[in-house]
């Protein structure tokens, strides 16, 4: 049961992170996730039997409430496609996939509090050692790119996620995309600080003083972190993205049309399938 529950929530995140690789929010909390916790801290026999315990309402709450938002997301996004889409379709596919990501992240914190209380003060020490270096790892990385190679990046991850639902693009479609990858506002230096200013936060709430509960429960609520700058920057990036999925889906093919309606319908059943069989 625990390892089929587990299935359908990571297939759903899936399907939530491919629909929205421009939602800001997600990355910025993956090690909140409850099967990426182990990866941060070493936990003890009766901590993993403890964390175990502290999933079963999260899995259930997701299986019974949030695994048919999924298919109903999906289910609309089948009906837009049979007229032609405009900007505003998008736009609402949009808003209810990351919706459905922050419903997740309040649940995640309401278990990760009676967690964080368990753990030694020497976990809590390592779990920061292994956020920093895996910070470090990533400013190394994403820093280091010059500006043709960020767009080139953002270039192949488009194409990727738009070949993944509509199989082979044509020259036009794929010009689409290099020109939006050209427009889009490189924000990579500002996620890292953004990452940084999140972390040390947490270190302040893990010293577990009084209220440091109070600070966790708020951790979402981050627009404090966020700079006015950061924000507008992906709201550019997030809008000409919403802009190019318009312009490629309304110039897909007859074999696109029909490559997306199957992609879309397996990812549908499978959903279903998940919520009959849990």
């Amino acid at each position: 049961m625990k390892k089929i529950t587990k299935k359908a929530l990571l297939f759903s995140l899936i399907f939530i992170f491919g629909c929205s690789s421009t939602t800001f929010v997600y990355n910025k909390i993956d090690f909140l996730l409850p099967w990426y916790l182990e990866s941060y801290v070493d936990l003890n026999r009766d901590q993993k039997q403890d964390l175990d315990e502290l999933l079963i309402p999260f899995f259930k709450w997701h299986r019974e409430e949030e695994l048919p938002k999924y298919a109903e997301i999906i289910e609309n996004f089948e009906l837009a496609l049979d007229s032609t889409i405009d900007l505003e379709d998008i736009k609402e596919i949009t808003n209810d996939v990351e919706d459905s990501w922050f419903r997740i992240e309040d649940k995640m914190i309401l278990w990760t509090i009676p967690m964080a209380r368990d753990l030694s003060d020497q976990q809590i020490e390592g779990f920061f050692q292994v956020l920093q270096t895996k910070t470090t790892q990533r400013e190394n990385k994403y820093l280091s790119r010059n500006l043709q190679t960020y767009q080139n990046d953002n270039y192949k991850r488009l194409r990727k996620n738009l070949r993944r639902f509509m199989g082979g693009l044509n020259q036009d479609q794929l010009n689409l995309i290099k020109n939006t990858s050209k427009e889009m506002i490189r924000v990579d230096g500002q996620w890292i600080n953004n990452r940084k200013a999140l972390i040390e936060k947490l270190q302040v709430a893990l010293k577990r003083e009084d209220s440091w509960d109070l600070v966790i429960e708020n951790i979402t609520n981050r627009d404090d972190l966020v700079s006015i700058n950061y924000r507008q920057n992906y709201a550019h990036n997030i809008e000409i993205n919403q802009r190019l999925f318009v312009a490629i889906l309304n110039s897909r093919t007859e074999k696109q049309d029909k490559k997306l309606r199957s992609q879309l319908l397996k990812y549908r059943k499978d959903i279903e399938t998940l919520v009959e069989n849990i």
